[in-house]
């Protein structure tokens, strides 16, 4: 900017000139167009509720398809590498990472796919974005719940904390519009009226007891499953059941001796008693305390599923010696005996005990 007393040119900054110290003009800044303003000045931080239910059900259907991908890809995974039927646990887990994907993109990236399309976000109470932990309670309590109870607990929640719902009351957040001005956002989710100690406490009750109903029913669902229309699953259980005092007499062994029997001797046990418990015959491992029980009776050739002569092989887990030592469980499987007949606890790799 030149001086109009000395013509010296100073930057635009400056309010006085840097050579005789006079004050220099200022430049009225131009002013907005009228009724002109800019997109973010213009939109609102809170949006309707159409479109917070539109960003649920895109984000809905994405959840979907993510956990069916994922469920499906652990499930090749695992049978291509191991040649075995894969774990329900494996697949539960990656149903589990499908469920959460939207509480990871809310978290870490710039919103899940819903949201991000409707120009939707997840903040908290400074109008930055949530946390995992926060991300993920939020996601729980949004779906868990009002899966549970579409309708009437819509209804209950909009009752009691209005249009913000109860998942972000609870998990302190807001759904606000992505191209509001970020100094709005931060003045309208201070003013926000929060929720009460008690109301916390009641809806945390609920939501864990949601969360342990729905534990329950995948629980019976997936031991039902196991079952299937196998009828060799309830005699190895059955043949399990018989066998665990031959496996009671061993860890005895074991603790007093802190050595793994040989025969069946060691244990005070008779071939007598072990027909009685329907085995034929008991091979004992004194290294690695291994069990090979053969199942009684004769083997058939008509094509009938039966488990006369197969096996059932046991290999003792030990407690550390600070926990005071001992058997600390038994892994069952077989070396003889499909994989697909066997009921989940008796799917242990038998090749660990040959070792």
């Amino acid at each position: 900017m030149q001086c109009p007393r000395c013509n010296w040119q100073n930057p635009a900054s400056n309010t006085q000139c840097f050579s005789c110290r006079a004050p220099l003009p200022v430049k009225a800044a131009t002013p907005a167009p009228a009724g002109r303003t800019t997109p973010a000045q213009s939109t609102p931080v809170f949006p309707s509720i159409w479109p917070r239910l539109g960003a649920t059900a895109i984000d809905g259907l994405f959840m979907l398809v993510a956990i069916i991908a994922l469920v499906w890809a652990a499930s090749l995974t695992y049978e291509g590498l191991t040649g075995e039927p894969r774990p329900v646990l494996l697949l539960v887990l990656a149903g589990l990472i499908g469920w959460l994907l939207p509480a990871f993109m809310d978290s870490w990236a710039s919103g899940s796919p819903g949201k991000r399309l409707l120009k939707l976000r997840v903040v908290n109470g400074k109008g930055q974005a949530p946390g995992l932990t926060r991300s993920i309670w939020r996601h729980t309590l949004k779906f868990a719940l009002n899966l549970a109870l579409p309708g009437l607990f819509h209804h209950i929640q909009q009752a009691i904390f209005g249009e913000r719902a109860m998942h972000n009351a609870l998990a302190g957040t807001h759904v606000v519009a992505s191209q509001a001005n970020p100094r709005a956002v931060q003045s309208a989710v201070a003013k926000a009226p929060a929720v009460t100690g008690t109301g916390k406490f009641l809806f945390f009750v609920f939501g864990v007891l949601a969360l342990i109903l729905g534990g329950v029913v995948i629980g019976v669902g997936v031991m039902s499953n196991d079952d299937g229309d196998n009828p060799l699953h309830a005699d190895i259980r059955r043949l399990d059941l018989v066998s665990d005092p031959i496996r009671m007499l061993v860890e005895n062994q074991y603790r007093s001796t802190k050595t793994f029997p040989a025969t069946m001797a060691d244990i005070g046990m008779t071939q007598e008693s072990l027909q009685k418990s329907g085995f034929s015959k008991l091979e004992m491992n004194p290294v690695n305390g291994v069990l090979r029980l053969t199942i009684a009776g004769t083997p058939r050739d008509d094509g009938f599923p039966t488990l006369a002569g197969k096996h059932l092989m046991y290999l003792p887990e030990l407690r550390s010696e600070k926990k005071g030592g001992g058997v600390r469980r038994w892994q069952c499987g077989s070396d003889d005996i499909a994989p697909a007949d066997r009921p989940y606890r008796c799917r242990h790799d038998t090749s660990a005990f040959a070792r």
